[in-house]
């Protein structure tokens, strides 16, 4: 959902007037996502390995074959061709961005015009397939709620754009704490009467409601564009994908060296969050946006 909405906010006016080209816009996201995504599964293959080779099991995720990693390697790991979760496990959602910058490029370039209408067209095409089971290689549930939150921040966006055109800002943040608020009040009274529609609730409500409420009341936009908050927003992506190398990391120190880390005690909550930021920005600054700057560079001039 914040993936649509974000993508919405920087790509959308330049798809539509055909002021960015197909190649260019797939390069800014290529070099955005693929380098980190290919560090990480290096680290978590060779501490897999280096595990199997001192007799330990792996890690939470065992499909760390071959074949595995030449579908990381490909981008395609998950949601495009559906397997077991592989190596760096968390990099699934990644493949489910890819299809729907596909969709959200599609639709502005050829619809541009109409592109609200191919929005909710694809947003309602996701929740089909999510209620109706459908659960292939090619399209399954895990694609259905790519499709479903990906437009739900689109849409969220066009909402809150809107508002602000027309000075309405006021009334879009009283609106979406409404919501927030009946859905709270709903969960109290009946707690498990929304599961079986959690993913919608979620994703075309609670999620979007959330987004829109921090940036149209004032106050909270205040406290959210402090600048520690607005860094992790930057180091967000280092964050989601080295979670789990640290984990990892961590469990084999802890099971090689008998270190014997509580777990479940907030020293080493403290422990693992310092470590996984730390790394995060070290990632962010020294590799990343290096990276990135040479991959653009080479493949836009």
């Amino acid at each position: 959902m914040l993936s649509g909405f974000v993508i919405s906010h920087v790509y959308l006016e330049r798809v539509a007037r055909r002021t960015i080209r197909p190649s260019e816009f797939f390069v800014l996201r290529f070099s955005r996502l693929y380098p980190l995504h290919v560090l990480t599964l290096g680290v978590v293959a060779a501490l897999q390995g280096f595990r199997s080779f001192r007799g330990l099991d792996p890690f939470v995720y065992d499909a760390n074959d071959l074949l595995h990693l030449v579908l990381n390697l490909a981008f395609v790991q998950y949601g495009v061709v559906r397997t077991d979760y592989s190596f760096n496990a968390p990099s699934w959602s990644l493949t489910i961005e890819e299809i729907s910058y596909l969709a959200f490029f599609v639709s502005l370039f050829f619809f541009a015009r109409r592109f609200r209408l191919a929005f909710v067209g694809l947003l309602l095409a996701g929740v089909i397939l999510n209620r109706s089971g459908w659960d292939t290689h090619l399209l399954n549930l895990d694609v259905s709620r790519g499709l479903v939150g990906f437009f739900a921040g689109c849409l969220a966006y066009q909402a809150h754009r809107f508002a602000g055109e027309r000075q309405w800002s006021g009334w879009l943040a009283v609106a979406a704490a409404t919501c927030l608020g009946a859905v709270v009040l709903y969960y109290v009274r009946a707690p498990y009467a929304l599961v079986a529609w959690t993913l919608l609730v979620h994703s075309l409500v609670i999620f979007p409601a959330m987004v829109l409420l921090v940036l149209n009341a004032p106050w909270l936009t205040a406290v959210f564009s402090l600048r520690p908050l607005s860094y992790l927003g930057e180091i967000s992506y280092s964050v989601y994908m080295i979670h789990f190398p640290v984990q990892l990391l961590l469990a084999t120190v802890d099971e090689l060296a008998g270190v014997g880390f509580r777990t479940d005690s907030v020293s080493f909550f403290a422990l693992y969050a310092a470590v996984t930021l730390g790394l995060s920005a070290a990632s962010y600054h020294g590799f990343e946006k290096r990276v990135q700057a040479a991959l653009r560079a080479r493949l836009l001039g």
